[in-house]
């Protein structure tokens, strides 16, 4: 049954190269497992199953190894992923306060502004309100005077005629 089953699974071409080389050693096997030939093969084949097994358990090794590496390194990398989102609200809740506060001193700078400049304007208004109030009283004195030369043309003008019209008579 052994002998069928082995040439069944050796017609079917569909194994790896591991698989081949343990149905050809039983195979070996098999047909002169008492002659010195077998013997002779079957210590080759040991010692081949043996070079295999070193191989096979040094890349599993090697594959261990790799995946403890993989596992130390996605810890941190899960950790840090798990508190990712309470980060990302205190920043966010951060940022929120800093423009709130940005904005209220912006604010207050906008007052403490407009109250030193009216402070400085202040000043400066009651100056100009003296200074229209002497240039209405120039204005009026330049009018007064304006006036009195007119009055002082028209008695000069009175005052030639009156010679004019004297002297013609």
């Amino acid at each position: 049954m052994d002998v069928g089953s082995a040439q069944e699974l050796d017609s079917e071409d569909k194994h790896g190269g591991l698989v081949k080389k343990i149905l050809e050693t039983k195979k070996d096997y098999e047909v002169s497992p008492s002659s010195p030939k077998a013997k002779e093969q079957n210590v080759v084949s040991e010692a081949a199953r043996k070079k295999e097994r070193d191989i096979v358990s040094r890349e599993i090794e090697r594959l261990r190894t790799s995946i403890q590496t993989v596992c130390r390194s996605t810890l941190p990398l899960g950790k840090i992923m798990d508190y990712i989102q309470e980060d990302m609200d205190a920043m966010q809740a951060e940022l929120h306060t800093w423009r709130r506060e940005n904005k209220e001193h912006a604010q207050a700078l906008l007052q403490e502004q407009r109250g030193a400049t009216d402070r400085a304007v202040e000043p400066l208004k009651s100056e100009l309100v003296e200074l229209d109030q002497l240039i209405r009283e120039q204005q009026d004195k330049i009018c007064a005077v304006r006036s009195n030369i007119l009055k002082n043309e028209d008695k000069i003008q009175k005052m030639v005629t009156g010679i004019n019209f004297s002297s013609r008579a």
